[in-house]
């Protein structure tokens, strides 16, 4: 019975991930602006880590053969799980630092590398001290990021939205280190045996798997609500006072102002040019130094630029 009911808890859970997963590779396919495509794609590779993550720990827990090996390999620690902890590390302060709107500054590569150096080769014994510091480096992140998520939450200049999913990632970042540290602690030193020919090891942690839960919670939220609606606000949005607001902010001449307003608007050259009485090569000259004006060499980048800015004056 016990053994049934941890599949079934193990294939609710491997659901979740997986249509999780599905939104998100949807989302990283179908997105043009190369800022939210990089999101998605680091969103989609956190998602498949806690599929392998929670396809090892099942089958330790389902196949009693496999758990044996891998509890007795795992006091060398394991290469596959250190892994795990590095993909899921960096993923959670990249996306933090992309609703920050900053970049990864050198020295948390650093400490990632540390970290994982440090779980892949630890100096001590095969005890439970050891495996407790192999994991304890992962909540001490884990609350650092949280940390940090905060402080960028109070950010003037983020859009209401980065904000918002700033100030819940604290939140439960911070809680999850609490939490998971307690129960790495009561289990580790309390139900867990770590002697020779006697290795018994708990390798689930409940409150890692509330953490991941919510983590996909969060995701579908804001798959399948928030960005709808950011997503309706472009298309709504009042456009002559957000045209002049975008043509204010990049400095654009009456004339550019024109004919970057029909381009917003999805018309070819020629038919610009029809418009505003004006030959094709003036309309490409003036296309040309909006382009100059804005750092950009493609139409569609003119379009993702634009959602960009609506973006952030949210």
């Amino acid at each position: 019975m016990k053994t049934e009911l941890i599949y079934i808890y193990n294939l609710l859970l491997m659901m979740l991930y997986a249509v999780t997963l599905a939104f998100s590779v949807s989302f990283f396919i179908r997105e043009k602006n190369k800022k939210r495509k990089s999101l998605y794609l680091i969103i989609s590779l956190y998602l498949l880590f806690f599929i392998l993550d929670n396809s090892i720990i099942s089958m330790t827990e389902i196949i009693s053969s496999f758990g044996a090996d891998y509890n007795t390999s795992f006091q060398g620690t394991s290469f596959i799980k250190t892994t795990i902890f590095l993909v899921n590390n960096f993923c959670q302060l990249w996306i933090i630092h992309y609703l920050s709107k900053r970049k990864m500054p050198w020295w948390e590569y650093l400490i990632l590398l540390a970290i994982f150096l440090f779980m892949l080769f630890p100096s001590s014994p095969n005890t439970a001290t050891k495996v407790y510091l192999y994991y304890l480096p992962n909540q001490l992140l884990l609350f650092y990021t949280g940390l940090i998520a905060f402080l960028s939450s109070k950010k003037n200049h983020l859009n209401n939205l980065s904000k918002k999913y700033l100030k819940w990632i604290a939140l439960l970042a911070i809680i999850a280190s609490i939490v998971i540290l307690i129960e790495d602690t009561f289990v580790i030193f309390t139900i867990d045996q770590y002697r020779i020919f006697n290795v018994k090891i708990m390798n689930r942690n409940i409150s890692e798997d509330l953490f991941s839960i919510t983590v996909c919670l969060l995701l579908l939220y804001y798959f399948l609500k928030d960005y709808p609606l950011f997503e309706k606000r472009v298309q709504t949005l009042l456009p002559k006072n957000a045209n002049q607001a975008f043509f204010d902010y990049y400095r654009l001449t009456e004339r550019e102002q024109d004919i970057c307003r029909l381009l917003l608007e999805h018309k070819q050259n020629q038919e610009i040019a029809k418009e505003l009485y004006l030959s094709i090569g003036t309309v490409k000259t003036h296309i040309h130094n909006i382009y100059i004006k804005m750092a950009i060499n493609k139409r569609e980048q003119l379009f993702s630029l634009y959602k960009e800015f609506l973006a952030n004056d949210t």
